[in-house]
């Protein structure tokens, strides 16, 4: 019996920053080899993502793109030869800025499926080139929440093509062993042991870390708060911790390469995002059986079921964060259950996917 010929994907991810739209396209390309695919991944020049693209054997092209390329002939036209000239089936595709470039080439080219994941809760701006492209150019849109469906949604409603989005979550690998005897930090007695993980920006807060130390400090309460992750705002987040007098309670830790032993390290995780498309580090906090503390906004909700799998607090209230800590400590157990089982039915990397499986090659 004659086999049909092997799909190629491309995917295309020119963000030069690294982050968990990175993590999930490098981390896709290389399972979609695995399961027998052709692969490819574009990058921008000097990316973290093809650094590690590299690395890792994967079939890295690196190009030079920006938001304005789509204005450019020539670049849309030394993509389509691209897209040819690999005999591209299907293309998935992380920024506007690809959409808009790498999108209108594939639709020249023929490729049969141009897919567009989007990763944060942003609003789509109500423009002629967003029509085009979401209404001509794409055959399906993969939101990894259903708060980012919304902020899609939300104000397009009149034109939106629902009918071309599908949602698939961000996963982990269910099947993986978690050694819990590995430990980063030991705690000193009865120390309150409180873990943050993310880049150091803006959006994810780690000034309200800051705010709680105080109040726990204020209080008398032997704790340690330990950040970890690398970013712009660590000299001055540093700068507040050592203003606020909690030089030897909160710890900036800087990049960790074995999260196992900083999730095992500690009593609570607290989140502290102003926005998220789907939260990598929460569905890796209730995999590791952490009690997870995090603001009510944004797809939080979708990953922490309040009171069962975790909690959630009033947004920025920093004061119902610390109330809430006693809570998620006393009833760690039955949060650690409840998680860990939300972790097998909805954020199972491999069933999750299957799903994507099912848009590429129906």
């Amino acid at each position: 019996m004659n086999q049909s010929p092997t799909k190629t994907i491309c995917f295309f991810n020119t963000n030069k920053a690294w982050g968990g739209g990175e993590k999930w396209h490098l981390t896709t390309c290389k399972e979609f080899g695995r399961r027998g695919f052709n692969t490819i991944l574009v990058t921008n020049e000097a990316s973290e993502i093809a650094k590690r693209g590299i690395q890792e054997g994967q079939n890295v092209y690196r190009f030079r793109v920006g938001n304005l390329s789509f204005l450019n002939p020539i670049k849309i036209f030394l993509f389509y030869l691209f897209f040819k000239s690999k005999a591209v089936d299907a293309v998935v595709m992380n920024l506007p800025s690809d959409l808009k470039v790498a999108g209108i080439a594939a639709k020249l080219a023929g490729v049969k499926k141009i897919i567009y994941r989007r990763g944060m809760p942003h609003p789509l701006r109500n423009t002629i080139l967003n029509r085009f492209l979401f209404t001509k150019i794409l055959t399906h849109v993969v939101v990894n929440s259903k708060e980012i469906g919304r902020s899609l949604k939300e104000g397009n409603e009149s034109w939106f093509p629902e009918e071309k989005m599908v949602l698939i979550y961000n996963g982990v690998d269910t099947s993986k062993v978690i050694d819990k005897g590995l430990k980063m930090y030991e705690k000193n007695g009865d120390e309150l042991i409180i873990g943050n993980a993310g880049r150091l920006t803006e959006q994810k807060g780690q000034k309200y870390l800051i705010e709680l130390g105080k109040v726990l400090k204020a209080e008398g309460v032997k704790f340690k708060i330990l950040i970890a992750g690398e970013g712009e705002l660590r000299e001055s987040l540093q700068k507040m911790i050592e203003e606020a007098g909690l030089k030897e309670e909160i710890k900036l830790l800087g990049h960790v390469s074995n999260m196992s032993s900083f999730f095992n390290s500690l009593d609570v995780f607290v989140f502290t995002s102003l926005y998220e498309g789907s939260a990598n580090t929460l569905i890796e906090t209730l995999q590791h059986g952490i009690p997870s503390i995090a603001w009510d906004l944004s797809s939080n909700p979708e990953i922490i079921i309040n009171g069962e799998t975790g909690y959630l607090v009033k947004p920025f209230d920093v004061v119902g964060m610390r109330e809430t800590l006693n809570e998620a400590r006393n009833h760690s157990l039955a949060l650690k259950e409840n998680g860990m089982n939300q972790v097998e039915k909805r954020f199972s990397y491999e069933e999750n996917i299957n799903l994507l499986m099912k848009v590429i090659k129906p």
